[in-house]
Formats: structure tokens, C-alpha cells, sequence
């Protein structure tokens, strides 16, 4: 009976999760953020970590029934008086699937042809978003974005594994601005 129990009790909290899991939609996150953060030591960081600055940018595809996310990050080298920066800046546009909150970077292809392919999902508060490459000689990294809603905005977590190896980690903590963003 204990069993029978505790397996309704699983279920039905499994249920309960997914159930508000599901809540967030695509524009839940739309909007224009910015803020900085730094690199996490470890992984490849030799030295004090670097400090970045990023913005981000999310607003509806509906040609896609998807999103554009635009972001732009100045990567700061030196210790108290920067020596040096570093700004790059990207742009995903991704379809809707399928499948609930769950979408394909426009340009995706297949790893294994040498293509990336790239795809977002949302889980509870946070849209994540992962690239995968596999370089020519089978060897391959993937790129990890979870950008969290927060009550002020947005945290952004950063993570590139080389051959399942942490390489780089980067932690930002992003405003969200007061203007709407269609």
C-alpha cells in the first residue's frame, strides 16, 4: 500500500511540475536587458577572471511563430584598469516546433555534415539555449546559455564544454530596460 502511495505522490508532483514548468511562454522573456558579470574561475581562466558586459534582446519572429534573440558582450582583459576589450556580438532566429516551448535555430543543420545546430527550450523561468559543433577530426564543443527571469531581469549563465570539459563559465546578473520590445 506504502508503494501504491508513494507512487501516486510521485506522479502527482511530477504532474504538478511540468504543469507549472509550462507556465512561461516565449514572450515572457521579451524585453531588453542589460548588465555585467565575470568569468567563474576554473576551467580554462588563468588569473583573475575577466569582467563582462552584456546585452540582450528578445523579440518575436512571427514569420518563425518563434523569437530573435540578439546579444553583445564586452569582455574586459586586465586586472584594475582594463588593458585591453574584447565585443562580440550575435543573432538566432528560432522556429517554433512541435512541441511545446521548445524551438529550432532557423539555421540548424546536421553536426555530423559540419553544420551547428542550435535549439532553445523553456523550463519554468529559464530559456535555455544550446549549440552543438563537431569539428572535422570528431572532436566537438557545445555552447550553454540558460538566461533565467528574475524579479529585476534576467540572470545569464554561460558555459562551453570541449569534449564534455569545462572550458569557460560566465555568470551575469542583467536589468531589464523599461522599454517594450516588439
Amino acid at each position: 500500500m506504502r508503494a501504491v502511495i508513494f507512487s501516486f505522490l510521485l506522479v502527482s508532483f511530477g504532474l504538478a511540475f511540468s504543469a507549472s514548468a509550462a507556465d512561461r511562454k516565449i514572450a515572457d522573456f521579451y524585453g531588453a536587458y542589460l548588465g555585467h558579470g565575470a568569468e567563474e574561475p576554473g576551467g580554462d581562466v588563468k588569473g583573475q577572471p575577466h569582467k563582462r558586459f552584456s546585452q540582450v534582446i528578445i523579440r518575436p519572429a512571427p514569420e518563425e511563430k518563434g523569437f530573435t534573440i540578439e546579444w553583445a558582450t564586452l569582455k574586459l582583459k586586465g586586472d584594475d584598469i582594463p588593458s585591453e576589450a574584447d565585443t562580440k556580438s550575435y543573432t538566432q532566429t528560432f522556429r517554433a516546433t512541435n512541441r511545446p516551448n521548445v524551438y529550432r535555430d532557423v539555421t540548424s543543420g546536421d553536426p555530423n555534415l559540419g553544420a551547428d545546430t542550435s535549439w532553445a527550450v523553456i523550463n519554468g523561468d529559464t530559456l535555455s539555449i544550446m549549440q552543438v559543433t563537431v569539428l572535422p577530426d570528431g572532436n566537438y564543443y557545445v555552447i550553454h546559455y540558460d538566461r533565467t527571469l528574475t524579479s529585476k531581469g534576467m540572470d545569464v549563465r554561460f558555459t562551453r564544454f570541449e569534449n564534455s570539459r569545462i572550458v569557460r563559465a560566465v555568470q551575469l546578473s542583467l536589468l531589464k530596460g523599461p522599454a517594450k520590445v516588439d
